[in-house]
């Protein structure tokens, strides 16, 4: 008998890949499985050439010309590193200003906390209202003439809400500041133009929204910006390697050591299946179960709904990624997530989901934080429906 699973969890990662993604990846290690970069031998140079086609697809998608400008690291807290490090490269930054937003993932909050203080950097956190949403007014007051980095988290993994980037990229056109946008969260639901939005950094995983498998992210920066870049890390390249002191090339730079080539390949077949789907049609799909998901947590007095102050209209308000979270007046998040796995076979997230800030705006416990749900390209009627019935099992838990 088949262990009932039904997951939940798509903003950690994507589960099942599309068709095609999986086997993409196995068939790298069998029919090329080498290091690129490597060597001169034929599945050497397929291999490097399968990356530059991905890294192509990949610009394509995001509306970059240049794909040399896309660097491939790691996951996506190595590219926020990568990204935050390379802008932020001197070992005195007293004299420098960053402005970032409550909503932000503790890779950005804790990197600029730590170059506060190892290195003096000054920095503002701008807040957000009970949604998640930051207004782009409060990112232009916080603006001052020492900002450097604006950094703004796309989609909020706790509630889901998109930030409205066009209206801060009118308002950073008529700034000095570089601006950089985390888009774990949106890349594969929401449409994003990098070239046309003006963006200096934009990071993201590539095994959420993506589809990809679990081992690639990448950094990709805007021709103005890619001058004033430093090496965030320098180590084996590949080439030159008598060459110990460089300069080396900030893409150079940023991928040094072997690349995950069969992550790498998986992305180009998660690129495909997108670009073989409406996307339209999967962003109405979603928000009808956002929908139908948050009606039903309105309905029980002992869960609460986070990010929704009107929670009986909640989906009319802005534009979302297929997230919801919630908190029980009985149990702890926790709890609540090993009730679902262990009674329904539903797999979802518990906890503060590594976004530490956001939680004081949201009102939700800073210790505990909340249960979140996620739906992702391959989630399923059935899916939301398990949803629906975990939810009703949690209603009946009261003290």
């Amino acid at each position: 008998m088949t262990e009932r699973r039904i997951y939940l969890d798509h903003a950690a990662t994507s589960w099942p890949k599309p068709s095609g993604v999986l086997e993409t990846c196995i068939d790298f290690q069998q029919q090329l499985g080498v290091a690129a970069s490597r060597g001169a031998y034929r599945r050497a140079e397929r291999t490097d050439r399968m990356i530059d086609d991905v890294r192509t697809r990949l610009g394509r998608f995001l509306g970059i010309t240049d794909p040399q400008r896309i660097a491939w690291t790691s996951n996506g807290t190595m590219a926020i590193h990568a990204a935050i490090h390379s802008a932020l490269w001197e070992s005195d930054l007293r004299g420098q200003h960053v402005v970032t937003t409550a909503t932000e993932h503790n890779s950005v909050l804790r990197t600029l906390a730590d170059l506060q203080k190892r290195r003096g950097l000054r920095w503002t956190m701008v807040p957000c209202d009970e949604r998640g949403w930051v207004d782009p007014e409060s990112l232009r007051a916080a603006l001052c003439d020492e900002t450097r980095l604006v950094i703004v988290n796309h989609a909020s993994n706790v509630t889901g809400i998109v930030q409205d980037l066009n209206s801060l990229s009118s308002i950073l056109a008529g700034s000095n500041a570089w601006w950089m946008v985390d888009a774990a969260q949106s890349l594969g639901y929401v449409e994003l133009d990098a070239q046309s939005l003006g963006i200096d950094l934009l990071v993201a995983p590539t095994h959420k929204g993506l589809c990809g498998m679990l081992g690639t992210a990448f950094v990709a920066a805007s021709q103005r910006i890619i001058p004033h870049l430093q090496s965030p890390w320098v180590g084996g390249t590949g080439r030159s390697s008598i060459d110990w002191t460089g300069p080396f090339g900030w893409r150079e730079s940023v991928e040094s050591g072997n690349l995950n080539g069969p992550s790498i390949a998986s992305l180009g077949a998660g690129l495909h299946f997108l670009n073989s789907q409406s996307l339209p049609d999967f962003q109405r799909a979603s928000a009808g179960w956002i929908e139908r998901i948050a009606e039903e947590i309105g309905r029980h007095t002992n869960l609460h709904l986070v990010g929704y102050p009107d929670a009986k209209a909640p989906t009319k308000q802005t534009s979302r990624v297929p997230v919801i979270s919630f908190s029980s007046r009985s149990l702890s998040s926790h709890e609540m997530a090993m009730l679902l796995d262990s009674a329904l076979g539903i797999e979802c997230r518990s906890g503060l989901h590594c976004a530490g800030a956001i939680h004081a705006q949201l009102g939700t416990d800073p210790k505990d934080g909340a249960l979140r749900m996620s739906f992702g390209h391959t989630t399923t009627e059935s899916d939301v429906d398990a949803a629906i019935e975990g939810i009703r099992l949690l209603s009946q838990v009261v003290t």
